[in-house]
């Protein structure tokens, strides 16, 4: 193809050109080139075939990118719907692990699973814990209580003398 022709715009000015120049000149319904017998129609058929086109792909990939973003729009605000609002208020209504969920297209929560590793540094990190704090489990504690119950009460710190009575008050007179 001649440089002449690079842009669709050059392409289709030079189509119509010829069809427009072929239609009118006269002696030329066959032509032979290369050893090939082209009739006028066959010359033209190209010509005519390609000059609508670009004009209809230019329309058509305008209307596509207006789909396209349409389609983003809209998508957008089905997303922000769902997340925002249906999601939410199913999950409220129906309960967050609730098997109907699943008929209206949202997963139930599911909790998730931990690896043996994180359940061992769990384990660890609360024995260090209650070893640093010195707390107990609940059977400690209540054996702990119940010895406390067992044991007799401690008087109070005797203040009185050991005679059983309080010694008399003294009057003084001034």
């Amino acid at each position: 193809m001649d440089n002449a022709h690079t842009t669709k715009q050059s392409l289709v000015v030079t189509c119509n050109a010829l069809i427009k120049g072929l239609t009118a000149m006269p002696g030329i319904d066959t032509v032979t080139c290369n050893g090939v017998t082209y009739t006028r129609a066959e010359l033209l058929a190209p010509l005519t075939a390609y000059v609508p086109l670009p004009e209809a792909t230019t329309q058509a990939k305008t209307a596509y990118t207006k789909a396209v973003a349409a389609e983003g729009v809209a998508r957008e605000a089905a997303v922000a719907m769902i997340d925002d609002v249906l999601e939410p208020l199913l999950r409220q209504r129906l309960g967050k692990d609730s098997a109907d969920l699943e008929a209206l297209g949202l997963d139930p929560v599911k909790t998730p699973q931990k690896s043996a590793a994180v359940k061992a540094a769990a384990a660890q990190k609360a024995q260090a814990t209650r070893k640093a704090l010195g707390t107990k489990g609940t059977v400690q504690k209540k054996a702990a209580k119940k010895a406390l119950e067992a044991q007799p009460a401690t008087p109070a710190a005797a203040t009185a003398p050991e005679g059983g009575s309080t010694p008399p008050a003294t009057a003084t007179k001034s």
